[in-house]
């Protein structure tokens, strides 16, 4: 590493670079992107993948039971329902168009089925999108302001 690029506050006596007190990438974001992303929707700790990351359907756990990463801080509040809607409305489109099309005409109890089944595809994708969100926050390295400081 060239001198220029060490901060002012380089001694040569540090042991380790980057010395004590600086940012270091946490040993908790080290897996790559396929994998991180994967665990968060599988539901599981994007660093460990041992522990869940809900406690409930959406509530998150505030760290890790397993590795302790900041799973709590990650501010996943709208970006989830965007993307949960953005799927599943793609492929829920292929069906609207078959009906007014003309080729598939459901009957109102058909409809309400279908309309239920909406609903719980819709759940379900929002839970995954979450934890997808909270992973790709904690590869970033991304936390939540905290208000008192």
């Amino acid at each position: 590493m060239r001198r220029m690029d060490k901060p002012q506050d380089y001694h040569p006596d540090f042991e380790s670079w980057p010395p004590a007190g600086t940012h270091a990438k946490p040993e908790w974001a080290a897996d790559s992107w396929p994998v991180t992303i994967g665990r968060g929707i599988m539901g599981r700790c994007p660093s460990c993948g041992a522990a869940p990351i809900f406690d409930g359907y959406l509530k998150v756990h505030e760290r890790c039971l397993n590795c302790a990463a900041p799973l709590g801080d990650m501010p996943s509040d709208d970006a989830p329902p965007y993307i949960a809607m953005l799927v599943v409305l793609h492929v829920l489109a292929l069906f609207v168009v078959f009906f007014y099309k003309g080729y598939y005409h459901p009957g109102i109890l058909m409809a309400g089925v279908l309309l239920a089944m909406l609903a719980l595809i819709c759940m379900a994708a929002l839970r995954m999108a979450k934890g997808a969100v909270i992973g790709i926050m904690l590869k970033l390295g991304m936390k939540r302001e905290d208000p008192n400081g």
